[in-house]
């Protein structure tokens, strides 16, 4: 029996349009073996040199395109989103390390003292209206020119739009009969820029937008920020602000506005752009405590905020961007792919893409369980990994019977380090990785011991 992870594998590996059949097995092969052990290197991935050489042709091979590979992935997370009435895109950029690749020379500097030498790397996830991850719709990967060498035609803000546009494609191919869940791009201070406002606006989606730009507003004096401050008060909330930088728990009490504000193009940078109208959310803690950073957010989006149960649905919308966060941390830290070592752009691009849907993966599970407790294992793992679970995990049997999703990835958890205390709440990404990594070692040894026993 295959562990879930192959399977997944398979089926993923079923939607790329690859020349050849046995091409499409081994990607199944090399993207099973990444899934099952994210921390491995190849060659431990592989388990042998055999299969790791293979790997390695695979990745190299010029008739395996990045793009198709891409596709693939994104094909895979599109057919289930279409199902769904409502999907947030949420895109983000993170910068990749790979100074001691020699080997690559497009690799280009990631720090300002041009120390370091790697790529930037931007993704497009799609999530359910719950924030669950369902998958990886899009990728771009770019290198910075060198201190002094030319720059490129294209400005790097355009990724955002590249990503409402690519999104929408590749979800418009896989809808039944075209017809398109409705798509809110969700995205941070960097992707405040007016070019993806009329991306948005012309495509006729929603977006939720973290406020980067004090922009000029038709009809009033001042500019955005200081009018929303000026709206009339949608109401107070307490609301629960996570533990960060060092800084425990807290509550905050929030004051709630909106303002409707339509917002004219700069004629010099956009000539040929219209005046598109967004509202503006600001929650803004007046009274923080001794010693805190009071919070503020500004949130430009289309979404309705006339009220304050609107407003705090756009908040609450918003909110769901942090998986994007946790997809970065499992891809360089789960899967460590800054210590990938590949000859060439080509390689390393197809193993990055690999990689990606494996980290999607991860934090789709950790989702899962916290959003659908009692869902049946069995929906994301084997019944020969549940076995296994049970075996090592609850030995005497006290947990009777289906296993569901939220036990199974507790267990999965304690296996990667979790103490399942009762303050510890559901295990996070770090820990499963580690987990998944060592359910495929105990998988292993339950299909050695049984093969003995034949």
């Amino acid at each position: 029996m295959d562990t879930e992870a192959v399977l997944w594998a398979t089926r993923l590996a079923e939607g790329a349009d690859l020349p050849d059949r046995r091409l499409n097995k081994r990607l199944a092969a090399v993207l099973g073996a990444f899934a099952s052990d994210p921390a491995a290197s190849i060659p431990q991935a592989a388990h042998d040199w055999a299969a790791a050489k293979a790997t390695y042709r695979f990745l190299e091979n010029p008739r395996v395109p990045e793009a198709e590979l891409l596709a693939g992935v994104a094909r895979h997370a599109a057919a289930d989103a279409v199902l769904r009435d409502v999907v947030l895109v949420v895109q983000d950029t993170t910068s990749l390390n790979f100074t001691r690749l020699r080997s690559v020379a497009e690799l280009g500097p990631i720090d300002s003292a041009g120390l370091g030498r790697g790529l930037l790397f931007h993704s497009a996830l799609a999530l359910d209206a719950d924030g669950v991850v369902l998958g990886l719709l899009d990728l771009r990967a770019w290198t910075r020119p060198a201190e002094g060498a030319p720059k490129p035609d294209d400005k790097e803000s355009l990724k955002w739009v590249h990503g409402v546009e690519n999104a929408r494609q590749v979800l418009g191919e896989a809808a039944p009969g075209g017809v398109m869940p409705r798509l809110i791009h969700v995205m941070d201070r960097e992707g405040d820029c007016f070019d993806v406002m009329l991306a948005i606006d012309d495509a006729g989606d929603g977006a939720i937008i973290r406020c980067a730009q004090d922009r000029r507003v038709l009809g009033v004096a001042g500019l955005a920020r200081e009018t929303v401050r000026s709206q009339p008060l949608l109401g107070s909330v307490v609301i629960d602000v996570p533990r960060s930088h060092g800084k425990a728990t807290r509550r905050a009490e929030v004051e709630v506005r909106s303002l409707k504000a339509t917002l004219p193009p700069d004629r010099e940078k956009y000539p040929h752009g219209w005046e598109v109208t967004w509202n503006l959310v600001e929650v803004w803690e007046r009274y923080p405590p001794p010693g805190e950073e009071g919070l503020h957010w500004l949130l430009w989006t289309t979404e309705d905020a006339e009220t304050l149960e609107a407003a705090l649905a756009v908040v609450k919308t918003y909110r769901f961007r942090w998986p994007v966060e946790e997809y970065h941390l499992t891809l360089k830290s789960g899967c460590r792919v800054e210590e990938l070592q590949l000859e060439s752009w080509d390689g390393l691009m197809k193993a990055l893409v690999l990689y990606a849907a494996v980290a999607t993966r991860v934090v789709r599970l950790r989702d899962l369980a916290r959003r659908e407790p009692e869902t049946p294992a069995t929906r994301e793992l084997s019944e020969e990994e549940c076995v296994v679970l049970r075996a090592r995990c609850d030995p005497k049997g006290k947990v009777k019977g289906p296993l569901a999703l939220a036990q199974a990835v507790l267990w999965i958890g304690r296996l990667g380090g979790h103490l399942n205390r009762k303050s510890d709440g559901m295990p996070g990404v770090r820990t499963l990785w580690k987990g998944l990594r060592d359910l495929a070692l105990l998988v292993e040894g339950f299909r050695a011991a049984r093969s003995l026993r034949k």
